[in-house]
């Protein structure tokens, strides 16, 4: 997953916690050492960026980042803090308050998601959890709540992203193949197409495909008995794709010649392209389109507030 999904992704959810909390506003230093940043005079601590792109590693990357990517991921990090600051002071401002009610089901949340309790103190507090209810109820309220899909917006979508909701045919070969190519001498060439040559005859005779495949294909498929699985358009050679959807259920084609060498296929299955009816995809849509609106709303206002806010950056 890139840097700009995983960033994508947090805000679409609006769950993640570094984008809800203010960690440690009152108690932090006014000072470039020990800020990375302040929001109208609220102070993003270098402690709450490290700990928050700890975290994104920790869940999207398994493999070591590159300086870039850490670069990158730093400036789209702080910038996610910086929204979660704006949010919240637009929350307080609004009127919004966290009860101690919310506030311990907050904390109970978090703590589960932690094994151990001394995790959980070093990084969440009361007054974090009473930030993040804030935000959440501010979301809600300005964003959520306000934003309706109507049924003609979601048909609109469907129809006009037909193929988003469309699998396409999907047909299930078995091949034997023997390996060649065309940089190969002749006679190896040669060689190869004579000993495909003697494959189809067995079958020609009635020999077993299956049996045929595992003792003479060169294909990982071969301990399958040459089961390729379903294949769509598209993840096969173009002259393998022909002849693999020309031919009929249970027919076995001719040698077909590609850069991988001779292949004899046999059409085991076939699945007509297939579109899920809106019936059936209408809730999932809706949530969908309703997200992607919060999103772009969410998106624009803080990038409105952000304009206005006097905002200090020491990275």
């Amino acid at each position: 997953m890139t840097v700009k999904k995983v960033i994508l992704y947090q805000l679409f959810t609006f769950i993640t916690v570094a984008f809800l909390l203010s960690a440690c506003g009152q108690k932090a230093r006014l000072d470039s050492k020990t800020n990375a940043a302040y929001v109208n005079g609220l102070p993003i601590s270098r402690h709450e960026l490290s700990m928050e792109m700890s975290r994104l590693q920790q869940r999207f990357y398994s493999n070591k980042m590159s300086k870039e990517q850490l670069k990158e991921m730093k400036k789209q990090v702080l910038a996610i803090l910086i929204g979660g600051r704006i949010l919240y002071q637009a929350g307080t401002k609004s009127g919004i308050e966290a009860s101690p009610a919310e506030i311990k089901s907050e904390l109970a949340k978090v703590k589960l998601q932690y094994p151990g309790s001394k995790t959980f103190k070093n990084n969440f507090t009361k007054a974090e959890m009473r930030r993040k209810v804030v935000v959440e109820k501010f979301i809600r309220q300005e964003f959520a709540d306000k934003t309706i899909v109507t049924n003609e917006e979601s048909r609109q979508y469907y129809h006009s992203h037909l193929a988003d909701f469309t699998r396409p045919a999907l047909v299930k070969i078995s091949q034997i193949l023997i390996k060649t190519d065309k940089n190969e001498p002749r006679d190896k060439r040669q060689a190869a197409l004579k000993k495909i040559t003697a494959v189809q005859k067995k079958l020609q005779h009635g020999d077993d495909f299956a049996k045929l495949a595992r003792k003479y294909s060169e294909a990982p498929s071969k301990d399958k008995g040459g089961n390729m699985g379903f294949l769509m358009q598209g993840q096969m050679p173009k002259t393998f794709e022909d002849v693999a959807f020309k031919l009929k259920t249970g027919a076995v084609s001719a040698i077909v010649s590609t850069d991988s060498g001779y292949h004899i296929l046999m059409v085991t299955d076939k699945k007509p392209a297939y579109v899920t009816p809106y019936a059936d995809i209408e809730k999932k849509l809706k949530g969908y389109l309703k997200q992607r609106d919060i999103q772009r709303k969410l998106g624009a206002f803080i990038k409105q507030r952000r304009e206005k806010a006097k905002i200090k950056i020491f990275i």
